[in-house]
Order: structure tokens, then sequence, then C-alpha cells
């Protein structure tokens, strides 16, 4: 672990090996070895890790919610379905269990039992971050900005003001532009791009709130950056096409 902690990576995926050979029955040890192969990209190998360690203690809730995690990440949605359930049958008020069964639930398309799970999830652990910023992401999915935004305000009250994450700020300005408010949008959007590197994607929301607030120098501007970014952007190059015919014919004063 200290290695792990200083980034030594490899050093510590050898050392936990080690200790997984020593000592096969060490659940804490294979579910540290698990993260370590995790993040190398050794997903197969650490989902076996997972479940060698549930051999040795099948009712360990965390590491069914580990392992259901790890099996949605590669695609498994109907084995990540079986675990996360396992883990709820062991635990009914965990909130892990009930979050990443919401997961599950939105990647088979039930967006509305994924929101009642993630719902569940959130009144065992109120103050949960993730949970709240799930449950956001699935207001927008249903179209339900209002509801979203909502959420992503009390999500933002756990946080210092002005240390919002990106994300956060990002889908609050997707929120507000869906809401007609477009002058709040492309200030809330333009601070989410001063929190990190931005995506083509939040250039052209920031475009198109800029676009709607009659700043359109500055549109033009936001969607040339979306391309410059991605050059092929299908989205970008929909919204510069979309200004170009909006200014023909409009007197350049006006442009």
């Amino acid at each position: 672990m200290a290695a792990l902690e200083q980034g030594q990576h490899q050093r510590a995926e050898q050392l936990l090996a080690k200790a997984v050979k020593t000592c096969p029955a060490d659940i804490e040890a294979r579910r540290r070895y698990a993260e370590v192969l995790w993040l190398r990209g050794a997903q197969t190998e650490a989902i076996a890790q997972i479940q060698q360690a549930l051999q040795h203690s099948a009712d360990d809730t965390a590491l069914w919610v580990r392992l259901a995690e790890m099996q949605l990440a590669t695609g498994r949605v109907d084995l990540a379905r079986q675990s996360a359930e396992k883990a709820i049958d062991l635990n009914p008020r965990s909130a892990p269990a009930w979050a990443v069964r919401g997961q599950v639930m939105a990647a088979s398309g039930q967006l509305r039992q994924a929101l009642a799970d993630a719902h569940r999830a959130l009144g065992y652990a109120p103050e949960d971050k993730a949970i709240l910023l799930q449950i956001a992401k699935l207001y927008r999915q249903l179209n339900e900005p209002h509801r979203a935004l909502q959420t992503l305000q009390t999500l933002a009250d756990n946080y210092h003001p002005g240390q919002e994450p990106a994300e956060v700020l990002e889908l609050t300005g997707e929120a507000q532009l869906a809401l007609g408010r477009a002058e709040e949008a492309a200030e809330t959007l333009a601070a989410a791009l001063s929190r990190g590197k931005g995506s083509s994607e939040l250039w052209c929301r920031l475009a198109e709130a800029l676009w709607l607030c009659g700043r359109r120098p500055e549109a033009f501007r936001a969607a040339q950056q979306a391309l410059e970014i991605q050059p092929e952007h299908p989205a970008a190059k929909a919204l510069l096409q979309r200004f170009e015919i909006a200014l023909q014919g409009q007197p350049p004063a006006q442009r």
C-alpha cells in the first residue's frame, strides 16, 4: 500500500500478488490486488480476484457491490444486476448496493426504475455526492431539467462556493439552458470551462447559450473552439452552419 501511495503501481502489484499467494484467504489483500489490476486495465483478472475473495467471504456486501460495478463497466449488465441484487439481499439498507443497481437499470434502459433505486440509495445516504449526481443525470435523461436543476443545487450546497466540480457546473448549465435560462447557462458553462479541460460538447453548449443571449461573436468563437478540439465534431459543425444561415441576409450591423 505504501508503494501504491507513492505511485509505484507495478511494485504495488508485485507485492500484493505475493500477499495473495502467501495467504489466499486474506480478503483485504485480494480486494486491494483487484483494484491495482483494475487500474492497470487488467479487468478480467481484477474481476476474478473479487470473485475469489467472495468464495471466502460470500456475505461481504461491499465486495458484491464492487463486483457489480466492475461487471457493469465491462458490459456484463445481467451479471452486474445479479451481483447488485445479491448485495441488496445481504443488506437492504446499503446505499452503494441500491446505487449500483440504479446504474445497472439505467444501462438497461429502465430509467424510471433506475431513478427509484437511486432515490432509495439517497434515503440511506442523504449527503452522498455521487448519488446526487447520479439522480441529476437521470432527470436529464428523462428530460426533466427542472428536477435535475433542483438536485444539482442541492449537490452544489455540499461544496464550498467556487469549489464545485466542472461536471456539476456543466450539468447545471445544461439544465438552465433546457429551461430557457440562457444568461445563467452561459455564466455557469463558462465557469465549468474555467475549472477543467473543456470538451467539444461543453464548448457547443456554451455556444448555444451565448447565441440565445445575443452574444453572437462569442458564440461563433465557442463553436470554433469546439472544432479546434475535435475537427470533425458533428454538433459543432451543425452549430456553425446554423449560425451562418441565421446571419445570411442580415445587415452587417445586426450580425
